[in-house]
């Protein structure tokens, strides 16, 4: 018994031609016999698709199909008369199942599904043509393209439906991958990548636009979402800048993404840096802690998991001393022209992820950190770079100087943690890194650093390594900025995460809105 491929290729090779010569007996127009013998074609690979059974009479099923073709063709050609159909007389019609019986309403609709993930004209010179009934010239006109134009997409419409067919729907229209971006950038940008990322169907196209260029189809196959809908998808991406197209309808992830398993195997070898690392850092808290609290850190009490906080957020995490990158090292992605590394994990946000957006003021630096461990994001928002007077009170707090034209401000700063009354007296509650405190901190990551750098090299090397082969080619030649923020991203997340498991910090009850994670950085 011949196999289905087999029945396929005999129409492609032994029926393909006869269909022609007879609509050429036919029909007068050149143009229209074509189209009625592609028409023809077809029905007859759709129909042998989905057959179920062998056929013992192969050519009488064809011309029924053929004869089912025509007469619906001659419906539609109202000038043709329908006794033309008598020239299929000679055709066993008996027992022989019409197309219209073997297509049943499930091949109906994977049909349809299969044709919702071709790419635009694809797809549309197919509706045209089969859907709306629409001859070649009507399709041509409708969709402004040349006759000759139709016809390559509706043969090759037809080939990718068929491929589209036989394969198997993408894991990502059915098991999405987490994903989680992140940015680190030299200037303020009008795109927000997580407003752009916080979709699940732009992120699944992230990654499997990632290690290679994809077109709409693939993208459709692979997420199971119509084309049309990947495509608008796509539009917005490429308007924010994260994806790019480097060859005509191919797409490509214009940022660096670790998958899951090698996210793992670093979180691994950090690990075992900290099962070194961790006793010694607590270590030296424990000696220095005494001399912490004479470098006006704090001008009030405080309780001592307060100092650990600022602790773990000023001693070395890591051996960054070959990290220093210009401004040259970092890539212009965005579309707005905002220079910056954007980086991602398949992977869900993780706890210890940390945002932070400085107020620039001219005695120091406000930097209101966010962590995700801490509950919602609100210390960037409530001390905002776009409102520099509340940072400038905060700051006028911890030197002493209060202003009575402030006291809205002042009440603000407390009702949100940000300051403190004691004793009758109002304090700034925020941590404030002053150049006694600098100089202490310098002394304390000099002594560690004999014990830390022999532990990063393996790590270092591993992310150069992976960043290197897994970059899209378009950021190749910032491999080495990228795999330095690699590293200043996971070692700081990790780090910390590392901390809490050993007990050295620990976060604050529900109703203690002390900015723990926040500090000012005095000039």
């Amino acid at each position: 018994m011949a196999t289905q491929s087999a029945y396929l290729e005999k129409i492609t090779v032994d029926y393909l031609p006869a269909f022609l010569s007879f609509a050429m007996k036919n029909i007068n127009d050149l143009h229209e016999a074509e189209e009625f013998s592609q028409e023809v074609a077809y029905q007859c690979v759709l129909a042998i698709t989905k057959s179920r059974g062998d056929f013992s009479n192969f050519n009488g099923f064809v011309w029924s199909i053929a004869h089912n073709t025509y007469k619906r063709w001659c419906a539609r050609k109202k000038h043709v008369s329908l006794d033309a159909c008598n020239a299929f007389s000679n055709v066993m019609q008996t027992n022989v199942p019409l197309d219209s019986d073997i297509i049943h309403e499930e091949a109906k609709r994977r049909i349809h599904l299969e044709l919702s993930r071709l790419a635009n004209l694809y797809r549309k010179t197919l509706v045209c043509f089969y859907y709306d009934e629409m001859s070649i010239a009507e399709t041509a006109e409708k969709l402004s393209m040349s006759i000759e134009m139709v016809k390559f997409y509706l043969q090759k419409g037809r080939q990718k439906l068929k491929e589209a067919y036989s394969m198997n729907i993408g894991e990502k229209s059915f098991n999405p991958s987490e994903f989680s971006v992140y940015k680190a950038s030299i200037d303020f940008s009008q795109v927000n990548v997580w407003e752009v990322f916080k979709r699940k169907l732009p992120c699944q196209i992230a990654l499997v636009c990632h290690d290679g260029d994809k077109s709409v189809s693939e993208l459709s196959l692979e997420t199971g979402v119509p084309a049309v809908y990947i495509e608008e998808e796509l539009g917005l991406l490429m308007e924010a800048g994260v994806m790019v197209s480097p060859v005509r309808n191919k797409y490509r992830t214009n940022l660096h993404v670790l998958k899951q398993p090698v996210l793992v195997q670093i979180t691994e070898q950090f690990g075992k840096l900290h099962d070194t690392y961790l006793p010694v850092v607590m270590a030296a808290y424990d000696k220095y802690l005494p001399e912490m609290k004479e470098q006006g850190i704090f001008k009030h009490d405080v309780p001592d998991h307060r100092y650990a906080w600022f602790f773990a957020d000023k001693v070395s995490d890591f051996d960054y001393s070959n990290s220093w990158l210009s401004d040259e090292d970092y890539p212009q992605l965005l579309s707005c022209g905002s220079r910056g590394f954007i980086f991602a994990t398949e992977a869900g946000a993780h706890p210890w992820a940390a945002g932070q957006t400085p107020t620039e003021l001219p005695a120091c630096t406000v930097w209101p950190r966010d962590v995700g461990i801490l509950g919602a994001y609100r210390h960037q928002r409530q001390l905002s770079h776009q409102n520099p007077e509340k940072s400038q009170a905060l700051y006028d707090l911890y030197i002493g100087r209060n202003r009575e034209a402030d006291i809205e401000l002042y009440a603000q700063l407390i009702e949100e943690g940000y300051a403190i009354k004691q004793h009758g007296q109002l304090f700034c509650h925020v941590a404030v890194s002053t150049q006694n405190a600098r100089k202490l901190f310098d002394k304390i990551n000099a002594a560690l650093h004999e014990s830390l750098a022999p532990l990063c090299n393996e790590i270092r090397e591993n992310i150069n390594r992976i960043v290197k082969a897994t970059l899209p080619p378009q950021l190749k030649k910032f491999a080495k900025g990228y795999g330095e923020i690699w590293l200043m991203a996971l070692s700081g997340v990790l780090f910390y995460e590392a901390l809490y498991k050993k007990g050295f910090l620990t976060l604050p009850a529900e109703d203690d809105h002390s900015p723990i994670a926040c500090w000012i950085y005095e000039k």
